[in-house]
């Protein structure tokens, strides 16, 4: 599965949340993961999504499930 498919599949998850924790430098994350995420746009010239992003959103929902697990 990827990144896109499991947001979509789990809209509990706030995609802009989600994208401040992967990137907390960049003041345009929320940006940055959606246009990642719609990188199939034909001539959008976005960014494609890559295996660091995918290690740093794993990051962020595995800090979560921490989270869940201590309640």
């Amino acid at each position: 599965m990827d990144l896109k498919k499991f947001l979509e599949d789990n809209p509990i998850i706030n995609t802009a949340q989600l994208a401040k924790e992967m990137w907390p430098e960049n003041k345009s994350s929320r940006s940055k993961l959606s246009n990642k995420l719609n990188e199939n746009i034909v001539g959008s010239g976005k960014q494609r999504v890559t295996e660091k992003d995918i290690e740093d959103a794993k990051r962020v929902l595995k800090k979560l499930s921490d989270n869940i697990d201590k309640l």
